[in-house]
């Protein structure tokens, strides 16, 4: 590159950095901009609390949890926050609980930036505080920088006296349980007690639905149960918090506490399932049919059978799998019904059988010098065979509804050759040349039979090696042998 080519470049570089430099600088002193929305993957590190409050339960980010302090009344406490990458223009907002305190979910303020410690780390944290004078009996607050805390916004709690704690939370609830919580109530003044439950979305930003009941107690530790029903569907998440109302003796206030924990449990699918194993086509009237019910989470209560022929329903409770027999009165094709139920919800599967007692009919033909013969019942055919096998054709029908399944040959020596459908070429082999039996058997789908016997005589085909040497033909071989023979003689002499 040449030398006046390449310093014209250099200072359009600079010049454009200029400009990104005071873009920069423009947008960092813009106020509307002091609140940058957050990317990044490192949570805020609450730091907590000054002396003048001690930890009970630490924030838990597994178990969704905020902490907790305590501390006494009229004291100035002071919540420290660090953020990995801040910045003192970008200070978090402090969300207290409902305004008390000069605090609010809604507006918020922003915390100090404090130089001299974010000058002490050396990770690159940057520390931010906000003091206030405790006048209330319990403050909740949620720190962020920018719009980021955590998915559920869970609270921290710094209280005089009043805490609440929901237990005993199963993971996930049917479409049909009510969702049950216990909930340990401490210390005084408490009016009532609820829960608070929502949708959870992407957005975690779903309105709360409340159920609430009311308690008049002195005691300072109370263990109370609330439940709720829903309409939830299957797969849904659900974030359930315990609350406390109480009377504030500090602010003289009736004021509602929330538990620092989210719940999330999952509605999960306890519709029932059922599978049925019964013949589709059988020629006995009294039919089993073997069912298994399940139903996920629970129990199946009760199973019914209708059995297509006018009985009636018959009904099994409390038991999930079963072998059940059924008389029907006369032959014919049956749509079984077969229902179980959990609770409230149900399942339907279908058996078809059909019950026919008509025996199938068949034809059988031999082989017989390249022409198919087909024998009566009994009669006896003679085939000239090289090799001591004789070959078959074979068809049969059904008229009963089911079909054929399959024809099968049967020698009396035991030899057994089968063919599935209603026909085929059967090759049928065989121990010994001379007269066999041979059973004929036609099989339906229902288990009806069709047989017929008849016989074959084998009678093996004699080849030219069979035969004796014609007698003329034999004495003059002889006789030219010995001439050969001594003409040979008198030559060696």
């Amino acid at each position: 590159m040449k030398k006046r080519t390449f310093i014209p470049l250099v200072l359009l570089a600079l010049v454009f950095s200029m400009s990104l430099t005071t873009i920069t600088k423009s947008e960092q002193n813009d106020p509307q901009n002091s609140l940058p929305t957050l990317d990044a993957t490192i949570k805020p590190i609450f730091r907590g609390t000054d002396g003048n409050a001690t930890l009970l339960e630490s924030q838990s980010i597994i178990l969704r949890r905020g902490a907790i302090y305590t501390t006494e009344p009229y004291k100035n406490i002071t919540i420290w926050y660090s953020f990995a990458g801040g910045d003192n223009l970008s200070a978090p907002i402090l969300f207290g609980d409902d305004g008390v305190g000069n605090l609010s979910w809604t507006i918020g303020i922003l915390m100090n930036y404090d130089y001299e410690r974010t000058e002490l780390e050396s990770d690159g944290s940057a520390y931010y505080n906000h003091t206030f004078f405790m006048t209330s009996n319990f403050i909740s607050f949620i720190v962020r920088y920018g719009v980021y805390e955590n998915d559920f916004r869970i609270p921290h709690l710094i209280t005089i006296s009043p805490r609440v704690i929901s237990t005993l939370i199963p993971d996930f609830y049917t479409q049909l349980n009510d969702i049950k919580y216990n909930l340990t109530l401490y210390e005084y003044n408490i009016t009532g007690y609820g829960l608070s439950y929502r949708e959870v979305t992407p957005e975690h930003d779903t309105d709360f639905q409340n159920v609430t009941a009311s308690l008049v107690s002195s005691s300072t530790f109370l263990n109370v149960s609330l439940s709720f029903n829903h309409s939830f569907e299957v797969g849904t998440e659900v974030e359930v918090r315990g609350f406390i109302v109480q009377n504030d003796n500090m602010t003289l206030q009736s004021r509602i506490l929330h538990e620092n924990r989210a719940h999330v449990i999952t509605i999960v699918d306890t519709t029932p399932e059922i599978e049925l194993t019964g013949e589709r086509y059988t020629n006995s009237l009294n039919y089993s049919l073997l069912y298994v019910a399940s139903a996920p989470h629970s129990n199946v209560t009760l199973v019914e059978i209708d059995w297509d022929d006018l009985s009636g329903i018959q009904s099994i409770v409390n038991i999930s799998y079963d072998t059940i027999y059924h008389l029907y009165s006369s032959v014919g094709e049956y749509n079984i019904t077969v229902t179980a139920y959990s609770e409230t919800l149900s399942v339907t599967e279908y058996v078809i059988t059909l019950i026919e007692q008509i025996d199938p009919t068949g034809i059988v033909k031999v082989l017989v010098g390249g022409v198919l013969k087909e024998p009566s019942a009994g009669e006896t055919i003679s085939i000239e065979v090289e090799i001591k096998s004789a070959t078959f054709q074979v068809s049969a029908n059904d008229t009963g509804g089911s079909g054929v399944w399959k024809i099968s040959l049967e020698t009396d020596e035991g030899n057994l050759v089968t063919v599935e459908g209603d026909s085929g070429e059967i090759d049928l082999p065989f121990l010994e040349y001379g007269e066999h039996d041979i059973l004929m058997t036609v099989y339906d789908k229902s288990g009806n039979l069709y047989i017929f016997t008849f016989s074959v005589d084998l009678i093996p085909v004699e080849t030219r090696g069979d035969f004796p040497v014609p007698f003329p033909f034999g004495l003059t071989t002889l006789a030219g042998l010995i001439a050969l023979v001594a003409i040979y003689s008198k030559k060696k002499k």
